[in-house]
């Protein structure tokens, strides 16, 4: 990859009546920064795939996925309708982190009660959505931190074993419109 050059030329200026012109000064420009793809489906791949894995995890099978992906029921908050998608999860004791980019963490504002099927068995809970991006940042980072970067990049939806690793700023970048969901198991 070529560095683009800049010259920069400083103005000419004037010494005891002579009259000298700084030599053009070479600088190279800073590389674009990289972008970090994200590797969750599409939805349309999501909408043809998710009632396998829901039919998958409410079976005796279900050990195949339980270890990443549960079973997460809300209710609409605005169609009062009930909902349950499949979705990956960290877990840590009682404490479930899940990431996503999709809407549907709307409904979960404000510390709404949810219902998931984890390992096969289901549990209550309360959801707490962290939309601010520093806190973003910091959960991906944990999760860097205590798994690495691919295991990381599995659980927050985003291809992170890059070389050389990403930086914060393009971690930062990648996780721009993610959210952080915090479930409280009962």
């Amino acid at each position: 990859m070529a560095v683009k050059e800049i010259q920069n030329t400083t103005p000419t200026t004037t010494v005891e009546g002579e009259r000298r012109t700084s030599l053009p000064t070479t600088t190279a420009a800073t590389p674009p920064a990289r972008i970090i793809r994200s590797t969750v489906p599409s939805r349309r791949v999501l909408r043809t795939i998710n009632p396998f894995v829901c039919m998958m995890l409410r079976s005796p099978l279900h050990r195949i996925l339980s270890n990443s992906v549960l079973l997460l029921t809300f209710t609409g908050r605005k169609t009062g309708k009930l909902f349950t998608i499949p979705v990956g999860y960290t877990r840590e004791g009682d404490t479930l982190t899940l990431f996503s980019s999709y809407s549907w963490y709307k409904n979960l504002r404000g510390g709404r009660p949810i219902v998931v099927h984890l390992k096969g068995h289901g549990r209550t809970g309360r959801a707490e959505v962290i939309e601010e991006r520093e806190a973003v940042l910091e959960a991906a980072e944990h999760l860097v931190a205590k798994y690495g970067l691919k295991e990381a990049g599995r659980r927050t939806g985003l291809a992170l074993d890059i070389s050389p690793p990403p930086t914060t700023e393009e971690l930062a970048a990648a996780l721009e419109g993610h959210v952080v969901i915090r479930i409280i198991l009962d």
